[in-house]
């Protein structure tokens, strides 16, 4: 088993075919809330992923629930953000909005929507990382998916106009409380 990535929640390793998400033990939190944070919040991660795959939204594989630990299919690909380019990038930011719209329709909200949590693996795009993802019906929850989203196509991709495709996927009537609220959350930023 190889440690191929580490974060402030977890530490990723690789195994074969196979992913081993461990959510790490956090020395200032006191043992019984951070025994419990770290179950609910696996269990919550492994639900949103049966969730997302459930609504035709291409995730990894489950295939082991622990108490602190997720085992899943590793995607071999490569993540989004090195992927875009002038060639693919209106047809990958519309899939991408296309996605989100059925993850926020169903009150699935990533919580990290990123071309870094983006996989593309044979054309298709697998989102990755749901650790920070919620079940809400908050329409500010789903504005903050796609605020951070757009910093990301903005400061990631600045020279590809990923939002204005991005848009052609997600925006319906459904959808337009949500960018509404967006929008105001956009005009409350220091900088554009």
């Amino acid at each position: 088993m190889k440690l191929i990535a580490e974060g402030a929640e977890a530490k990723i390793y690789l195994n074969g075919n196979k992913i081993l998400k461990k959510r790490i033990c956090k020395k200032y939190r006191e043992k019984e809330l951070d025994v419990f944070l770290r179950k609910t919040r696996t269990k919550k991660e492994a639900k949103l992923l049966s969730d997302v795959k459930r609504i035709n939204v291409k995730v990894p594989r489950l295939f082991e629930v622990k108490n602190f630990s997720i085992e899943m299919e590793y995607i071999y690909g490569e993540k989004l953000k090195n992927f875009l380019n002038k060639n693919n990038y209106k047809k990958f930011s519309k899939k991408i909005g296309e996605y989100v719209l059925k993850m926020h329709l169903s009150n699935i909200i990533h919580g990290d929507l990123t071309t870094s949590n983006i996989i593309v693996k044979d054309g298709e795009l697998y989102f990755i990382d749901f650790g920070l993802g919620v079940e809400t019906k908050s329409l500010e929850q789903k504005a903050s998916d796609l605020l951070t989203l757009y910093q990301n196509f903005k400061s990631v991709h600045p020279e590809f106009d990923c939002w204005k495709y991005f848009l052609l996927g997600y925006k319906r009537k459904e959808t337009e409380p949500v960018l509404h609220v967006f929008k105001k959350m956009l005009k409350r930023r220091r900088y554009i």
